[in-house]
């Protein structure tokens, strides 16, 4: 890695190949202030583009090389074993043991780097009785994910007291071309490619749970803010409006002019019912706000899959 002789930002991203991994360092690389470098594990298949920076390889982030990591004036790390609801054997350990090396590793090199951490801004705060959530509102992770990232951030919390610089965004549901189907992850993605297929989708409960859905471009953009908003602390990013998910199938139905193959089953109780988000302190500390709005992002991305319904035609004065 190239030395601190010049005023830019030697950057690593963490988790570079998934859904906001890769668009986010094709959006960092064209930042003439940043010296970007990424992870890439040897056995991923990611295909990377060729104006792209190579990767720092590794064989997995359990063996990272702290000497190499400590070099870093900010590390985002969007690694996660992102299993879902579908995961049928509890391993908390496996799930938080990277990111606790990593912290301690940067402690013990006496590194002042800036981490800025990918959290939930649903999984973390759990079924509540509040209809919008600030970064103050009690956490009460009721899944594996949602403690993984609990644990975590209480790590980097603890870092920022002896020596490092920490932003912790709390994403909320991130959606976008391009994403993939994930079990127990990304109802937008599985409801396309349930419009696409004729496939059944599955509605869980009466549909009415509500989810507070932010568009990648913007989280991207909220990232790259707090590279250059040193120590942020825990800042919520989303849009700060809740879309149940009947309100959601309806929107894709008018889009698309296709009918969605419903079938609903029974809600798991570890569900948050609700989740929308207060962004208020994103503005005001990373002076960023979501410029995408839900119509137009599944626009987008129904156009991308060729399930536009045509625009009408106009009849000839």
């Amino acid at each position: 890695m190239p030395g601190h002789t010049n005023a830019k930002k030697n950057v690593i991203v963490l988790g570079g190949t998934g859904f906001i991994g890769f668009r986010l360092i094709n959006y960092l690389c064209k930042d003439e202030n940043i010296d970007l470098h990424w992870v890439k594990r040897t056995k991923s298949t990611f295909l990377h583009a060729s104006d792209l920076p190579e990767p720092h390889m590794i064989e997995d982030f359990e063996t990272i090389d702290l000497d190499w990591l400590s070099e870093a004036d900010v590390i985002i790390d969007l690694v996660s074993q992102g299993r879902g609801r579908t995961a049928q054997e509890r391993d908390i350990n496996t799930r938080i043991r990277p990111h606790l090396r990593m912290i301690d590793g940067l402690l013990n090199h006496r590194s002042h780097a800036h981490y800025i951490y990918l959290s939930s801004g649903g999984a973390i705060y759990g079924n509540t009785a509040l209809t919008t959530l600030n970064e103050q509102s009690p956490c009460n992770p009721q899944t594996e994910y949602g403690l993984e990232k609990m644990i975590v951030e209480t790590s980097l919390l603890s870092a920022a007291q002896i020596a490092l610089d920490v932003s912790i965004l709390r994403v909320s549901n991130a959606y976008g071309s391009g994403q993939t189907i994930k079990p127990g992850f990304g109802v937008i993605p599985t409801m396309i490619s349930a419009l696409k297929s004729g496939s059944p989708f599955t509605v869980l409960g009466n549909g009415e749970m509500q989810r507070d859905y932010v568009n990648v471009i913007d989280v991207q953009k909220a990232i790259a803010a707090a590279v250059h908003a040193k120590g942020a602390g825990i800042v919520n990013i989303a849009t700060g409006q809740g879309t149940s998910i009947n309100q959601l199938i309806a929107m894709v139905e008018e889009l698309s002019g296709l009918e969605l193959n419903k079938v609903n089953v029974e809600a798991d109780r570890t569900d948050p019912r609700f989740s929308c988000l207060d962004i208020a302190r994103a503005r005001d500390v990373l002076q960023w706000q979501p410029t995408i709005s839900l119509h137009d992002g599944l626009s987008q991305i129904l156009r991308d899959a060729d399930l536009m319904a045509p625009l009408p035609c106009l009849s000839p004065r």
